[in-house]
Formats: structure tokens, sequence, C-alpha cells
């Protein structure tokens, strides 16, 4: 039965497509017939797997009253842009055409902007600040550091690189403060200004594609709501929570197994997204 229900669910097409969706991949442990077979302790002939990685790429919805559900999904070798462009295929005869989808947040996966330019074109598309965010501690030089006690003294050198790490990523952070964008502009000038000349590789890296973060400034939706389109973290707690059962559970059997739980879960936060609105009600 729950095979049935979740075959419907990936191929029938959405009731009301959302204006913003949420993109990003997870990579899952999944056991795979290699052909052969062996014997058990009782001398039954069982099929030899053997584990292999795969994404489950993922789309969430969200819409203008605040809501989120996962619409779709589709396990996948790698985030490629064939791959990508596959999913958004899939997502396309659903009905999320460029008619229906104002913003696209991803985290910039590899692959992903051709796909988009094939089956959303002219679709704006938003980079998570909260990855870009994170980017400068990547990036980090440590050059110049200050509080180090005395060259050669290992303990004063990590707690140096500790404090410059952490000054950074909250200036960073402060960054996307600003409700408008001439509020953000002008705060990312002074983190350029206060970093380049002690970090110029993790300044580069912040201000690289920092239009595409904005993206989400032009999109018409309720204020209350806006911090929910501009990032992934809606997707990234889903993906939490499938980790965990991931982790109990060890390694999926087959990819039937992975998709099964899959639509289990989302169905369970769809759920719990319909009685939150009820209770608002």
């Amino acid at each position: 039965r729950v095979a049935e229900h979740l075959e419907g669910f990936k191929t029938h097409a959405l009731e009301s497509p959302p204006p913003i969706l949420l993109v990003d991949g997870m990579w899952v442990k999944i056991a795979y017939p290699t052909g052969e077979c062996r014997l058990d302790a009782q001398g039954r002939r069982r099929a030899v797997k053997r584990k292999q990685k795969r994404v489950v790429l993922s789309a969430l919805g969200v819409w203008p009253d605040g809501h989120w559900e996962i619409v779709h999904w589709k396990v996948a070798e790698g985030e490629r842009a064939d791959t990508w462009k596959a999913f958004f295929g899939e997502l396309y005869l659903k009905g999320v055409t460029e008619a229906t989808t104002d913003l696209v947040v991803s985290d910039g996966a590899n692959g992903l902007e051709s796909a988009l330019d094939y089956h959303l074109y002219g679709v704006a598309h938003q980079r998570c600040i909260f990855h870009k965010i994170k980017q400068p501690a990547d990036h980090l030089v440590f050059g110049a550091l200050a509080g180090q006690a005395a060259e050669g003294d290992a303990q004063a050198t990590r707690t140096a690189k500790r404090r410059r790490k952490t000054a950074i990523l909250v200036d960073a952070s402060k960054v996307y403060e600003g409700t408008s964008e001439a509020a953000i502009r002008e705060q990312a000038d002074v983190f350029r200004e206060t970093w380049h000349g002690r970090e110029p590789q993790a300044v580069a890296n912040f201000c690289l594609d920092f239009d595409k973060t904005l993206a989400y400034l032009s999109i018409a939706f309720p204020e209350p709501f806006r911090g929910l389109i501009r990032t992934t973290n809606l997707l990234e707690r889903f993906h939490k929570e499938m980790r965990r059962k991931q982790r109990d559970i060890g390694m999926f059997q087959s990819e039937q197994g992975c998709e099964t739980l899959w639509y289990l879960l989302s169905r369970r936060e769809t759920a719990k997204q319909r009685a939150m609105l009820q209770s608002r009600l």
C-alpha cells in the first residue's frame, strides 16, 4: 500500500505548485545486488549485495502562508548537470514550471545552474546565505595573527586561529542583518574593509557571486516568512532527520526502501505543518 501511495505521490501533478523551491542533495548508502549468490548458514542461496553511495536530490516547496512540504525527490548517482536536469524534468511534469516558480534556493551545487536554465529559465536563483556565511572559514590563511604569544607557541597559535575564525564568521553573519539591499551592501563593504588586509582569500571567496545571495529581496513574499526563502535551512532540517534515521538503519537494503522512508518521513512532516496551520486559524 505504501508503495502505491509513493508512486502516486511522485507522479501526480501538484494541485498548487509552490512559488518558492528549496533544492539540495543528501548522500546515502544503499546496498545493490552484484549478480552473485552465496549460501547462508542454512544452505539457502542469497544474493550478494555491495554498498554504494547515492545522492537523494530533494525539493521542498514554500508557500506564502508559511507552510512547507517536500514535493519531490530522486535517487541519483551524483550531483551533476544531467542528474539535476532529470530531477527538474520530473518536477516540471508535476506542474513546477517557469510560470509557477518565483525563486529557487540552493547551496550552489555543481551542475545545478545549467539544469535550471534548461527547465526553469528566467526564474531567480538564490544562493543560501547560511552557506555563504560559512565559506570564509574554509579560506583562512591566518596572516599576521594577533594575540599569538610567541613564535613556536602551538597553544597560543591555536587559540589565535580559533578567535580569528570566530570573529570573521560573526562579521560575515552581520552582513545579512539588514532588511534592505542597500543596508546589506553597506555592511558587506564594512566586512571587506575590515578583513581584506588580513584574510584576502576569505574575503574574495565571500564576495564571489555575492549578488546571488540577494535574489530573495526581489521576490514579493510576506515579510514574516522572508527568512524561510533565503537559506536551505528548512531542507537541511529534514535531511538531518533523515540522517538520524539512516544511522539507526545503518544502510538501506534497496532504493525502494530508501524512497519508502523518504516518503513516510515527508508525509509526517506535512502532517505537522498542516496541524500548525490549523492551530493558527
